[in-house]
């Protein structure tokens, strides 16, 4: 049965790329989302994790590089959470935490 597989990569950019030299920053991380058979990764995770790596070399070019961090299998659906709710509990927490500190 195939899954959803989110893979977590470091993202870096070239920023020497248009002056013909090398200086990569950190960017933040990237998901990538692949759907394989989820036996692979159960019965074979150190060849999934390789097959993975060089699917992202793939990716790279001289601007834009993508480094491995981890991946997880999705066997559900992602559930949403209201953002506006968050942003009133997130209000009130901390207004208590103000009051107690």
């Amino acid at each position: 049965m195939k899954n959803l597989v989110q893979i977590t990569a470091q993202y870096y950019e070239n920023y020497g790329f248009h002056n013909g030299t090398e200086s990569w920053k950190s960017k933040g991380s990237q998901v990538f989302n692949l759907y394989a058979d989820s036996d692979l990764f159960f019965y074979g995770e150190e060849m999934c994790v390789e097959a993975i790596k060089v699917m992202l070399e793939e990716h790279c070019d001289r601007l834009n590089r993508f480094e491995y961090i981890s991946h997880e299998l999705i066997f559900a659906e992602p559930m949403e959470l209201d953002g506006d709710k968050f942003e009133s509990i997130f209000d009130m927490v901390s207004a208590q935490h103000c009051q107690n500190a």
